[in-house]
């Protein structure tokens, strides 16, 4: 289905000189991203729906997207892992939050742990996205800690146990995506922009 409709776009946009053949792996990497990006959405939207679990959902998603947005951290090498990973993070975590309440202490060390590791290691790149700007990464890392600071700080405020637990989620999976041993794990190369002159 995804080669379908990215074939079949690809073929538009050029029969209408949208892109040339220089383009058009710049094009196919946009459309398969957009399909993906939408395809994952709507079954992870109707999934949240089914489990009852949308409003915990949709926090996880744009919260973490937003912290994202400056940490970067790893990302799947193939679909199916990303299907996975989304699928846990997006289904099985906000089940969890809502059937489950965490312990105190674990609530205050994943916290913890996640402001040191966003000090330690954020903003992590990829191979396919060098962080290549020295300023861009200490910003990153400035605005990721300010983040991180006033998302507990207002989960304390609260005091809301959900809204903690979802804080929690957010924080442990992006400590697992910026941190190396994960990049070593799954063989991918940690700190890319060395590999580049300045």
């Amino acid at each position: 289905m995804k080669e379908v409709f990215v074939n079949n776009s690809l073929s538009y946009l050029k029969n209408n000189n949208v892109c040339n053949s220089s383009q058009e792996s710049i094009f196919k990497y946009t459309l398969e991203t957009l399909y993906s990006f939408f395809t994952k959405s709507l079954v992870i939207v109707l999934l949240s729906i089914l489990f009852k679990t949308f409003g915990i959902t949709f926090m996880i998603l744009f919260l973490y997207s937003i912290l994202r947005g400056f940490t970067f951290g790893i990302h799947a090498t193939k679909n199916i892992y990303c299907w996975l990973i989304s699928l846990t993070v997006y289904i099985i975590c906000p089940f969890i939050i809502k059937y489950y309440t965490f312990p105190v202490y674990y609530i205050y060390s994943i916290f913890i742990l996640g402001i040191l590791f966003i000090l330690l290691w954020a903003p992590a790149d990829t191979k396919a996205r060098p962080l290549l700007n020295k300023k861009k990464r200490i910003v990153n890392k400035f605005i990721s800690f300010t983040l991180s600071i006033c998302l507990i700080s207002l989960s304390i405020l609260l005091n809301n146990q959900n809204f903690k637990e979802i804080i929690t989620i957010i924080l442990l999976l992006n400590s697992i995506c910026i941190c190396p041993f994960t990049y070593f794990i799954f063989k991918q190369t940690y700190k890319n922009y060395r590999f580049y002159k300045s």
